[in-house]
């Protein structure tokens, strides 16, 4: 059995389908999390759930770090705003990750895993983007996200540190299924934004193969099936495939206006194909659902859909 132990900050949607495979897999596994369904999830699956989030005293966790231990940092930037530097001072959104990061040095971990996303690239007006392609990202998320990257990749370590870069997450009790048969769910601008997805269970498998085989150094790997679609195109084949009937269109400007979110308005904007040629390559990972048809399909046939953000 493998002895190694994997701490996940924040054990949300992605860091449970990853508690699941890593336990399997025979890592001693500890998740923070404040809600207690995730608790019972974690004791339910073999890992070890401690109650913590940001602000709150990191000790129950610094017990856990070590050199054979890999800490998955999976906590969304926690302002809605962007307000950069101040003073000379770290920025209020990269603090959160620096704290971890000065006790994982001290604790000499095995490597640190980055939860970040591609909102980073900004819009490039549909072209396709890998990890070197630059940066400059248009939403606060994207900005803040950005800036935690910088800082990491910056940071002078004995472990190497790893960016994850996320697209759009779906699986089982995450879809659009749910959104579409009760009439939440419009085709904005009419659906003809490209979409980037990657089923939970192929993230989960990316992040093992990082903790295993990553490599030695500092690294950015983007998450991604690399089948990029335009959304009408996947609404049409959801409605087809589960008998519902295709969501109304809606301009930009409507949706902006209900939605008064400036990130989410920005999200639909941005337009970008993303590569997923390193994972595929400097990993050596084959996806089991290497595109979103395959891994709807496989969600509806097994009827496993629950309800879901959008």
């Amino acid at each position: 059995m493998n002895k190694d132990k994997l701490l996940i900050l924040g054990s949300g949607y992605t860091g449970q389908e990853l508690t699941r495979l890593a336990v399997n897999a025979g890592y001693t596994v500890v998740g923070t999390t404040r809600d207690e369904d995730t608790r019972e999830f974690l004791r339910s699956h073999g890992a070890t759930p401690i109650e913590w989030s940001v602000g709150d005293d990191p000790a129950p966790w610094i017990a856990h770090l070590g050199p054979k231990t890999s800490v998955v940092y999976s906590i969304p930037t926690l302002f809605r705003s962007y307000e950069g530097a101040d003073g000379g001072d770290l920025p209020r959104h990269i603090t959160p990750m620096a704290d971890v990061l000065t006790e994982c040095r001290q604790a000499a971990v095995k490597r640190v895993i980055y939860l970040s996303s591609t909102s980073v690239y900004g819009d490039h007006g549909g072209d396709w983007v890998d990890e070197s392609t630059k940066c400059h990202p248009s939403s606060d998320y994207g900005k803040m996200r950005y800036d935690i990257e910088s800082y990491l990749m910056e940071a002078e370590t004995d472990f190497p540190i790893t960016i994850a870069r996320l697209v759009g997450i779906y699986g089982p009790g995450r879809t659009l299924i749910d959104a579409i048969k009760q009439g939440r769910y419009t085709l904005v601008d009419g659906g003809k934004k490209i979409t980037n997805r990657v089923h939970v269970h192929d993230i989960a498998r990316a992040l093992l193969a990082i903790i295993e085989r990553g490599p030695d150094s500092h690294r950015v790997f983007n998450i991604t099936d690399g089948h990029p679609q335009h959304v009408r195109d996947l609404v049409e084949f959801i409605c087809d495939e589960a008998g519902l009937e295709t969501p109304i269109v809606e301009s930009l400007d409507e949706f902006a206006r209900r939605r008064k979110s400036a990130n989410a308005v920005a999200r639909w904007k941005k337009q970008i194909r993303v590569l997923n040629e390193r994972l595929r390559r400097e990993l050596d990972l084959e996806l089991v659902y290497p595109d979103v048809f395959s891994g709807y399909r496989a969600i509806l046939e097994s009827d496993a859909d629950a309800p879901v953000s959008t």
